[in-house]
């Protein structure tokens, strides 16, 4: 079918001035269903100013989407409505902040890749197509090239209006829907209101953390923690009907945005965990229930009898504990229970979310393409939604995801927000121009140093932002100056944030003085990228850290990097040193030191070596790489990316390793070792090196989560 094109233009008063264009992109079948609702959406885009390029056709696959994209002047946004294309990609798990599997293990296509829109919005990727799915034939399989860039950066924002529903009635949801965001555009609601929630494992039960959190909303938010303004901060262990209350609160006229940080699926948010036992038979039966719910979801993957086995060996428990896991009535039974504590897609479809704007920091809200996925199902429900930010994969939590979220009081599109959130698994689902309404100056065009003299955290930070995009490397004095003299912590974490996306020396030492933030945020990013970067100078400050710093999670972080750095060589005087002048346990200290060592001299680096082992066996400690930068294990890595005589799969393995060492200070060097390969008679390899090259020379694709 021959492409439908209507510009519905808005024209400009002063000469030569270029309008925003939002490109709405639909199949043919949704428009021919619902076209006087996709015409009064595109009027309420052109009332507040755009030009409209309304894309309407039969969408063979997604290179044709993305050439009239393309061909589209002056892009702004995009929104995608009905059943356009899906690109799933592959090889690109550097780009996400914490989807690592092992794709050449599991078959299944969908559970080894990532859905997302990056392929649309950032067009300088580089993809190759590799299988439409033969069940799903809106899913097309791809794997990011080597000739592509190894970082995201999005020429426009965009967001999915795709229902939760695959039958006939969802044209009717999509028409219901557009109603409402055009109504929305013509009478925006000022932000006011907003409720936050904490879900149990988010911030590892650890209230320092949740504080540091709250404190940093409220400077981005100031005015909703006076009166005429509404802020709820809800911590799971609040109450015992927490279901209740959440369900409750959604619900509330009123309610203008929901925040929510914490664990979910794809038809789930879970919200409090199993009640806390009260004596040893309600231990057992926790025990039982979670071991249930295991097998279950390892019967559904194919792995039953090696889940099996390895629960009943960790927990040390009876087989008989778990002989009734796929019991009908058992598998009701624990429904029910969990079903009283997570809020699921069918409660969802009887409530009225009031929030025009809904956060799922959680795993796997945002599947698009899987019905009743419960982002889509808030959004097309009988409430206000409007737009929700939402994942197709799991994600790495409580990593200042509240970044620059305070740019949505100023009236801008979420859109332009989302823009600054760089992961492929991230977003926009709904219309990713809405926005509330102005109270404020616009902020979109101010430049950074107007920005830099603003009195308000948000705009501050934005300033820091838009420095750093500007001016790179020469930003760098100014960076550590603001790093140093601004009271806001949101402010000094994107300097921070910024600076370390320089990988200077000047950051790596202002890193010393960081990890003493008063911001718990800041502490614990900072002791996660003394790991990352794996300077045994480190040791001592971390040590300190991890004995004693308030917070769990900082302590935490600064043993899990200190895990990294012992890696090192050590000696004992040294480790005794650190030990007693901190108040740490000596035979505690060199007992961490020794793991380490023995981890990666006794077992993974002789794994990896021993060519005599299967490559499955040899790449299982490869991997190790991915999360434990170990410096010392480099050198091993190059020899055997550079030996000609070893397996390719391992090179390939260890080539893919290697860039995941961007932190480094030596980065540069590894770059030099990867050259030759790139001359490789091995295509994959060859590829890999090219790969490899460009994420170390680019650095990591969210520096807060390298």
């Amino acid at each position: 079918m021959k492409k439908i094109i209507i510009i519905l233009a808005f024209i400009a008063t002063i000469a030569f001035a270029k309008t925003p264009v939002i490109a709405v992109v639909i199949d043919d079948v949704t428009y021919n269903k619902t076209i006087s609702s996709v015409d009064n959406y595109c009027s309420a885009l052109e009332e507040e100013g755009y030009s409209v390029a309304l894309y309407a056709r039969a969408w063979e696959n997604p290179e044709a989407v993305r050439e009239v994209l393309l061909a589209t002047q002056d892009i702004e946004g995009a929104v995608f409505i009905g059943d356009i294309p899906i690109a799933m990609v592959q090889d690109a798990q550097h780009l996400t902040s914490a989807f690592k599997i092992d794709q050449t293990r599991f078959k299944d296509q969908q559970r080894i890749s990532v859905a997302s829109d990056r392929y649309y919005d950032d067009p300088d990727l580089i993809f190759n197509f590799i299988a439409q799915d033969e069940e799903n034939p809106l899913l097309f399989y791809y794997s990011l090239s080597e000739a592509s860039p190894q970082v995201v950066e999005k020429n426009f924002y965009s967001g999915r209006i795709f229902p939760p529903i695959h039958d006939d009635s969802k044209y009717d949801m999509i028409a219901k829907y557009l109603g409402r965001a055009a109504d929305a555009k013509r009478n925006p609601e000022v932000l006011d209101n907003v409720l936050t929630y904490t879900g149990h494992g988010y911030h590892s039960e650890s209230l320092n953390a949740w504080e540091n959190h709250t404190l940093m909303l409220k400077e981005q938010f100031p005015d909703l923690f006076i009166p005429g303004g509404s802020i709820e901060n809800i911590y799971h262990t609040m109450s015992h009907d927490m279901k209740d209350i959440i369900m409750g609160k959604l619900q509330e006229p009123e309610l203008d945005m929901a925040i929510f940080h914490a664990h979910g699926g794809d038809d789930t948010q879970y919200l409090t965990g199993f009640p806390e036992p009260g004596n040893a038979k309600e231990n057992i039966e926790d025990v039982k229930r979670f071991v249930r719910s295991k097998l279950r979801t390892a019967k559904n993957r194919g792995n039953l009898e090696e889940a099996k086995e390895y629960y009943i060996t960790s927990y040390d428990i009876p087989e008989h504990w778990v002989e009734n896991t796929f019991d009908p009535e058992v598998i009701l039974e624990d429904s029910i229970y969990e079903a009283k504590i997570d809020l699921w897609s069918d409660d969802v479809k009887n409530m009225k979310t009031q929030a025009e704007v809904f956060v799922f920091d959680e795993c796997y809200n945002g599947q698009f393409f899987k019905e009743n996925y419960i982002s889509g199902t808030h959004l097309f429900g009988e409430g206000e939604v409007i737009a929700g930010v939402a994942n197709t994969v799991n994600v790495l939590q409580d990593i200042w995801a509240n970044e620059l979220f305070g740019m949505m009081k100023y009236g801008g599109p979420i859109g332009e927000w989302h823009l600054t959130r760089t992961y492929i698994e991230s977003h926009i689902i709904g219309d990713p121009t809405f926005h509330f309404a102005e109270n404020n100056s616009k902020l979109t065009s101010d430049s950074y140093k107007k920005l830099l003299r603003s009195k308000e955290a948000t705009l501050r930070t934005l300033g820091v932002y838009k420095l750093y995009q500007e001016l790179g490397i020469k930003a760098e004095a100014k960076l550590l100056d603001i790093y140093s003299q601004d009271p806001s912590a949101n402010v000094r974490l994107e300097a921070l944030k910024s600076l370390a996306n320089l990988r200077t020396p000047a950051f790596r030492k202002l890193l010393e003085t960081s990890i003493y933030d008063p911001s718990e945020l800041i502490r614990r990013i900072s002791a996660n990228w003394m790991g990352h970067i794996g300077d045994k100078g480190y040791i001592p400050v971390l040590a300190n850290r991890r004995a004693k710093d308030i917070s769990e999670r900082v302590s935490f972080s600064a043993k899990s990097s200190l895990e990294i750095l012992f890696a090192h060589p050590c000696a004992d005087d040294f480790l005794a040193e650190i030990a007693e002048s901190n108040g740490l346990d000596t035979a505690s200290v060199n007992y961490q030191y020794r793991r380490s060592q023995s981890w990666l001299n006794d077992e993974i680096l002789p794994t990896i070596t021993d060519t005599s082992l299967t490559a499955k066996k040899r790449m299982s400690k490869v991997r190790t790489f991915r999360n434990y930068n170990f410096t010392p294990g480099v050198k091993t890595l190059i020899e055997i990316a550079q030996d000609e005589n070893d397996d390719p799969v391992v090179r390939v393995g260890c080539i893919e390793a290697l860039g995941w060492f961007m932190m480094n200070p030596n980065y540069k060097e590894l770059i030099s070792e990867l050259q030759p390969i790139t001359n490789s008679d091995i295509p994959e390899v060859k590829a890999e090196a090219i790969k490899s090259i460009k994420r170390l020379e680019a650095g990591p694709n969210l520096v807060i989560t390298p």
